[in-house]
């Protein structure tokens, strides 16, 4: 080992140091200040010698004064509003302002004359151009265009139609488009929309703008929309618009050597669009499927634009034209683009499977994939736990009905059968087989859900028709068990199901663009209606819990409590719809006929068909209630038709009680004289 002695000899020698006495300055080319500084007077020495680390700093001599926040505020509302005044419309803004406070009450009449009196104050020089982006006075002209005539509205419109473009990009203005949009006439509308051409493509890629513009898009004239969609082709339209041209197709008939550059310019402005996730528009999707269908020649083009448009699918599906591109999409993806297609979905499939246009892109999927298990898995077992609310909604069904019955023309209009079965082209298996194995894996537990709630399976003719469906397709074990579910509840004296369709809405009357004003008047009286109404029923509610806490303090005397907060009212529940008896509902006769047509064809142990079940089931009250029913009788009549070997059954199970046979020999309708000739009973 090396002692410390040798070590101190092969150590390298220190540098000397530049540091002289008195010399408090380093001998550097850096001039930096005194390191020890004088001590200020104010400082204190800290207790004890040691070093004090706020050495230097001053102490506070006293309490430190307190701010007079009231001072602090009014100073600042002060500034605010010295600040507002050098503004050139503060003045009449402020009087507008006034006038509009007045306005937004409910109890207000004639305010059409008060709208005028605004009018006439703001209606000098620019200053309705100024003040319609701002978040104040914005709201000051949406209320002017709801309650001004129709003569002023339209002034009004007319006024603000030079900065359409300004204001469906502004936080606050859009309001007033839309505004103009749901209050204005045919002429302003019209209007409006033309004032946007040359900005289209623009406004299709800003996040406030492309609502505006899908409204005003569905809204416009079939010209409007075709030279809304123009814009989209390239510049040369975007400055100018040709009547001639209809479609995308249209732009290169004549000049094919520029098909190239147009369908370029489109890729370019979709994909400006769909870098911003706003391709969820009418107008957008119109323009996808056009260029889709015009690059179905040119293999590399298409497969670089389905790649770009996979992730967007989702948002595709809101449309009829949208839900055509993204079957496109589909069907020319690689198997790598159409597993993340399918995961994009996979989050979203029960709202795709009862939408009026994405339930029919969901069918084509479910017909055109080569992988059934793989169906099952990613599609089927998602949407089992929610088949409820699949049945029962009338876009629903139909993709239930084609798990079940593909192509069936009793489910399924022959024109659209053809449509989806143009996939198959796009698939390698054959069509039965790809369908066979997907029906083998839901026949189970189809089965089984409606075993857990057959009431449910018959609650309305539509859903009782797609169960009838089921029951024709579904065999062995799966099939019996259903029956005798469904066979019990067929049977209760007291079924009942809703007399109307479970899903379908009604058909709402288009309001007419004449009815404006009448509209703004119904509204309103409504509006106070329910106002008097909430407003008594809040003074009766606080009399009344005034009163309890009286009598309280009287009984225990005790200090009052304070009021505890009101709880919010329940929301009001939906009329319930309308039941009637089953047996004897239109619509359930013929799902019932259907049901036992099938079951003649069934091959079933013995005892566990549905005819059987039926009779083993009916008790004599539900015997008296079917016999006592033309329908009913019926029924039973295409049970003994169908099964003839249940005919003894069925005689001895009326005769059995000599009410139920004097019962049926009594009544006259058609149903009852049919039965009792086909039983021989009464003769």
């Amino acid at each position: 080992m090396v002692s410390s002695k040798e070590a101190d000899k092969t150590r390298p020698p220190r540098p000397k140091s530049n540091f002289k006495p008195g010399n408090n300055k380093p001998n550097n080319k850096f001039k930096s200040a005194p390191k020890f500084a004088k001590k200020s007077d104010n400082t204190k020495a800290k207790p004890g010698g040691a070093h004090n680390k706020f050495a230097g700093k001053p102490v506070c001599s006293g309490e430190p004064e307190k701010q007079d926040w009231n001072k602090f505020k009014q100073e600042k509302k002060e500034l605010k509003l010295k600040r507002k005044s050098t503004r050139d419309t503060y003045e009449i803004t402020k009087e507008a302002k006034q006038i509009y406070e007045k306005l937004r009450c409910r109890k207000t009449e004639n305010k059409d004359q008060l709208v005028e009196q605004m009018f006439k104050i703001l209606n000098v020089g620019d200053t309705i151009s100024k003040i319609v982006k701002a978040h104040d006075t914005a709201r000051v002209l949406q209320c002017m265009l709801k309650h001004a005539t129709p003569a002023l509205r339209a002034e009004i419109s007319e006024k603000l139609l030079p900065y359409a473009v300004e204001m469906c990009q502004s936080k606050y203005a859009q309001f007033c488009v839309q505004r103009m949009l749901k209050y204005g006439a045919p002429a302003t509308k019209s209007k409006l929309v033309d004032s946007l051409f040359g900005h289209i493509v623009r406004l299709a890629g800003h996040s406030i703008a492309s609502g505006l513009l899908d409204v005003m898009y569905q809204g416009g004239t079939r010209q409007q929309r075709t030279h809304m969609r123009q814009e989209f082709y390239g510049d040369l339209y975007r400055k100018a618009k040709d009547s001639s041209v209809k479609t995308l197709s249209d732009t290169y008939k004549e000049a094919t050597n520029m098909k190239a550059s147009i369908l370029g310019s489109v890729k370019a402005n979709l994909d400006h669009v769909a870098n911003k996730n706003l391709v969820d528009s009418s107008l957008v999707h119109c323009v996808m499927l056009e260029y889709l269908r015009a690059c179905e020649d040119e293999e590399e083009k298409l497969e670089e634009t389905v790649t770009a448009f996979a992730a967007l699918v989702p948002h595709m599906l809101s449309t009829k034209e949208g839900s055509e591109a993204a079957v496109i999409c589909f069907y020319k993806s690689t198997p790598k683009n159409r597993r993340a297609i399918i995961k994009n979905i996979k989050e979203h499939l029960l709202k795709i499977a009862t939408h009026e246009h994405g339930h029919v892109f969901l069918i084509s999927l479910l017909n055109a994939l080569d992988d059934t298990k793989a169906t099952k898995k990613a599609i089927y077992d998602h949407l089992h736990g929610d088949l409820k609310q699949l049945v029962g909604n009338q876009y629903g069904r139909r993709v239930v009905q084609w798990l079940v019955a593909p192509g069936d023309t009793t489910c399924f209009h022959p024109t659209f059968i053809r449509v989806i079965e143009e996939g198959l082209a796009f698939g390698k298996k054959e069509k039965e087989t790809r369908r066979k194995e997907i029906f083998e894996q839901i026949e189970a537990p189809i089965g089984e859900a409606i075993v857990e709630d057959a009431a449910f399976w018959l609650s309305n003719s539509h859903i009782g028709l797609v169960t009838a469906d089921i029951l024709n397709h579904i065999q062995g074990e799966s099939y019996q068990k259903a029956v005798e579910a469904l066979a019990q509840v067929v049977v209760q004296p007291d079924w009942r199901i809703t007399a109307d369709a479970a899903g379908a809405q009604p058909l709402q009357q288009k309001k007419g663009h004449q009815d404006v004003e009448d509209i703004i008047a119904e509204a309103t009286k409504q509006r106070k209606k329910l106002t008097k109404v909430e407003e008594s029923s809040d003074e009766d509610d606080e009399e009344s819990a005034e009163e309890e806490a009286d009598k309280e303090e009287a009984d225990a005397d005790i200090v009052k409590p304070k009021k505890a907060k009101k709880e919010p009212k329940p929301a009001k529940e939906e009329p319930a719809k309308p039941l009637v008896t089953g047996i004897e509902e239109a619509g359930m006769h013929i799902v019932l006929k259907k049901i036992l047509k099938n079951d003649g064809k069934q091959q079933v142990e013995e005892g566990r068909s549905f005819g059987e079940q039926i009779l083993k089931h009916l008790t004599s009250d539900g015997l008296k209630a079917w016999l006592s029913v033309n329908r009913g009788c019926f029924i039973l009549l295409k049970l003994v038709e169908e099964r003839p070997q249940l005919l003894d059954t069925c005689r001895t199970t009326i005769e059995a009680e000599e009410e139920v046979g004097q019962l049926l020999k009594s009544q006259k309708t058609l149903g009852a004289k049919l039965l009792a000739g086909k039983l021989n009973i009464g003769k």
